[in-house]
């Protein structure tokens, strides 16, 4: 044998293997339609996001999972085929357009991959008919895999613990890049705790100013008690509760001694604000850039422990990362420290709010979308305003973060129910408008949550319930 032949014998094999490829094909179909296969050109890969940045040579690389496989198939219709059995071909070609123009995800059997879920895109079959074929049509069919509606693969406790890993992590690297920063543009030490301590009153008095109405007595009572028994503005669950976005009707029992559980949820408010004002003062008292820094973490620990509802925390420290200190400072080195303890508070409230939305429970797909979206605008402001100062470890806990919350978030509301807008042609109590959309009277109180009405006997003609 020729050096060409025994090359091409030892890259190819001798022949003498017993598996035959062409006898391991499925026979191909899409919905039960045959058809064979000519050729298939697929598509696999992963979803990578390229962030470029002034001034840097590489890029930063985020991978959002594997991508959608995409397959185009080419093939065709034969009448009297010898592969497949099926009626002429122009019922065939009937029947091949009507499996790819009916909705949802359907079963295609590929030759070498076998069994899949896809999808058909728009215009995705064409369909080639000429004479010189005769009673051969040929196709070309391009479609996506397709999969159950579900949003993420980790568990939420799992991806709870992360957050709070995360966020411990964010937490430490914000405030080591503050005392960096400061440090190296202080002029001096006094001259920097002065700064310091201008910035902490301010911030002192924003936090007093946001806390206050969240932490009443009347907002902790209204989280308290359940609207069933003490009014439609209560959203607690004590003597009963009704929510418009689930078809939850919670029958809790009232409590027999009112007036001890209001004393208890005043002292549990009226301790976790002490706990507050102790913070702030212990902030107002700072006398190293170190202690300042731990100061201002520890005001944010304060304000996640202090009881508050955890809709208002995320509230809170939505409200406090827009904030800015606008005072007029003539010397660039007491701006650059006054800038650094912003940043500082802004990074840390916005680790403190998605370390909150991981505790919070959506009560409808909306609301999870409507969280999140909050939750992500005040990530993507801080990060980039990371980015923006060079700190790179703190962008790239900031978006781990991100990246956490909004799994969490997604599989969280993926299957919550979702609202719609109901209209009628009059106003109509709630009681009948729940007994005709839901069949259900109890589901009344719900109702009238979500619309507010002047009175549950007088509904609006138009709002958003439920969509069942």
């Amino acid at each position: 044998m020729s050096l060409i032949g025994n090359t091409l014998s030892a890259l190819l094999g001798e022949g003498s293997d017993n598996w035959q490829w062409s006898e391991h094909l499925h026979q191909a179909s899409f919905r039960g339609v045959p058809f064979v296969i000519d050729k298939s050109a697929s598509n696999f890969g992963r979803r990578q996001v390229v962030h470029s940045y002034p001034y840097r040579d590489t890029s930063y690389i985020e991978d959002m999972g594997r991508s959608a496989r995409t397959l185009l198939l080419t093939g065709f219709l034969v009448q009297n085929s010898q592969i497949y059995t099926a009626p002429d071909v122009m019922t065939q070609r009937d029947s091949l357009i009507a499996a790819c123009e009916m909705p949802g995800a359907g079963t295609l059997v590929h030759p070498t991959l076998g069994e899949m879920m896809v999808s058909v895109t728009d215009s995705a079959l064409k369909i080639d008919e000429n004479s010189a074929n005769g009673r051969v049509f040929a196709f070309t069919l391009t479609v996506v895999e397709s999969g159950l509606r579900a949003f993420a693969i980790t568990g939420a406790a799992e991806m709870g613990a992360s957050i709070q890993s995360s966020w411990l992590g964010l937490s430490a690297k914000a405030v080591a890049g503050f005392i960096s920063t400061v440090k190296g543009e202080m002029r001096s030490a006094t001259q920097a705790i002065k700064t310091l301590k201008n910035t902490a009153a301010f911030w002192g008095r924003m936090v007093a100013n946001t806390t206050n109405e969240a932490s009443n007595l009347g907002n902790a009572l209204r989280s308290t008690l359940g609207r069933n028994r003490y009014g439609r503005f209560n959203h607690g669950t004590v003597g009963g509760s009704s929510s418009g976005v689930t078809a939850v009707v919670s029958q809790q029992s009232d409590t027999d001694n009112l007036p001890a559980l209001i004393a208890q949820r005043l002292a549990l408010t009226v301790e976790g604000q002490a706990a507050i004002d102790a913070a702030i003062e212990a902030l107002l008292s700072a006398s190293s850039i170190d202690g300042y820094a731990g100061k201002v973490l520890a005001l944010v620990n304060a304000l996640l422990a202090s009881g508050i509802s955890t809709l208002d925390i995320i509230r809170l420290m939505e409200n406090l990362t827009a904030i800015r200190d606008d005072r007029f400072l003539a010397n660039s080195s007491d701006v650059a420290v006054m800038d650094a303890s912003h940043h500082l508070m802004m990074t840390l409230c916005a680790g403190g709010m998605v370390s909150a939305a991981a505790q919070y429970q959506p009560e409808s797909y909306d609301d999870a979308v409507a969280v999140l979206g909050r939750v992500c605008a005040v990530i993507d402001d801080t990060a980039l305003a990371a980015a923006d100062r060079g700190n790179d470890e703190t962008y790239s806990a900031l978006m781990l973060m991100r990246e956490s919350i909004v799994a969490l978030l997604q599989q969280a509301g993926a299957n919550l129910s979702r609202i719609g807008e109901v209209s009628f042609n009059r106003s109509l109590p709630a009681l009948m408008l729940a007994n005709r959309l839901y069949q259900d009277a109890l589901r009344g109180d719900g109702l009238v949550k979500m619309a507010n009405p002047i009175h549950p006997a007088f509904m609006p003609v138009r709002f958003k319930a439920l969509n069942l």
